[in-house]
């Protein structure tokens, strides 16, 4: 972002368009689309809407990362780590979403490479590399490769990203939840379209979040294998 924007990149990435999707279906379900029927916006106006939005993106972000995060992408998912590693096979869903998301980020590095990289780390944590967690490993590899000026560039694009992806697929989540809620009631086919936008928007952005949050974690091996003797 420019230096004279109040948000930084992260903050407007992240937090604002996740609040604007979420405040746009609760305006759809709760309110009447008043907002979107608004004719007359003042500055004072539209700035208090976009400080709600970017309140209720801060609160979003909370659930977001508990759930899609640890709950999903770590726990019904294997982890990035463990994948790119080697340390466990993908299973179908892994490769699936891989196939689904265009994320070859999101599949074993070559053999050689898992090799080369799991022995440099078993060598500084002093374990077997049979041993290895996925986690471990990455705290160890992640201060290497962020001590290299372009590999923290690139991460800092790869978590605006995914945390951009994370948020706004939750926010979608709930969003289609309102607005289901909402074609219940009243059986209106705008709002029945619009829940089915934010469910594909909801799964999409979902993908997205799982291609660049690998592609975080390959990038960090990548530079560890690199800079590491």
């Amino acid at each position: 972002m420019k230096d004279w924007f109040p948000l930084a990149s992260y903050e407007f990435y992240a937090f604002l368009t996740t609040g604007m999707v979420a405040l746009a279906a609760y305006d759809r379900v709760f309110m009447g689309s008043a907002l979107a029927h608004e004719q007359h916006w003042t500055i004072v106006s539209g700035v208090f809407w976009a400080v709600v939005a970017y309140l209720v993106g801060q609160i979003i972000a909370m659930p977001s990362a508990a759930l899609l995060e640890h709950v999903v992408a770590r726990r019904i998912l294997r982890p990035p780590s463990e994948i790119v590693l080697g340390i466990h096979p993908p299973r179908r869903r892994e490769r699936w979403l891989a196939a689904l998301s265009g994320a070859r980020e999101y599949q074993p590095l070559p053999v050689p490479n898992q090799t080369r990289i799991m022995g440099k780390l078993a060598t500084g944590l002093n374990v077997a590399s049979t041993a290895m967690d996925g986690e471990a490993a990455f705290v160890a590899a992640f201060p290497h490769a962020r001590g290299v000026a372009d590999t923290a560039t690139r991460l800092d694009n790869f978590i605006n990203q995914y945390g951009m992806c994370r948020n706004v697929s939750m926010a979608a989540i709930i969003a289609t939840a309102m607005l289901a809620y909402a074609s219940w009631q009243t059986h209106d086919r705008m709002t029945v379209t619009l829940m089915i936008g934010a469910a594909v928007l909801a799964i999409g952005l979902f993908l997205r979040f799982i291609k660049f949050y690998a592609a975080y974690t390959r990038e960090v091996f990548r530079t560890y294998d690199k800079v590491v003797s």
